[in-house]
């Protein structure tokens, strides 16, 4: 059993999914009508547009694990992504303020396979 795709509510999906592909560097997938899908690794994103409401004040997130997390954070930078740091995690959010951890794949107080 694995994980299919994770639905990210945001306001504009085509806008989204520029800032997804363009400024995060995920794959796009497919534009199917209004359904806008990207992928990073295994993982789908459905990128759902006006389909519930806004997490933007939440803490609902997904995480990404990255191999050279300071090189893709300096990357973020350098396309105008602000980057949070709230101790040892990093934060990022999309345009309609959905929030994606980013976890280096070393760090083992934040990669669940070593907990």
């Amino acid at each position: 059993m694995k994980i299919n795709h994770i639905t990210v509510l945001v306001k504009d999906n085509f806008k989204a999914l520029d800032f997804y592909v363009d400024k995060l560097g995920f794959e796009k997938v497919i534009i199917k009508g209004k359904h806008c899908w990207a992928k990073v690794g295994d993982i789908y994103i459905h990128l759902a547009q006006n389909s519930g409401l806004s997490t933007k004040n939440s803490f609902q997130h997904f995480a990404i694990i990255m191999k050279d997390l300071p090189s893709y954070i300096e990357k973020l930078k350098s396309r105008g992504v602000n980057v949070e740091i709230r101790d040892l995690q990093y934060f990022i959010r999309d345009i309609d303020g959905n929030l994606i951890e980013l976890i280096d794949e070393n760090n083992k107080f934040l990669n669940p396979e070593y907990l």
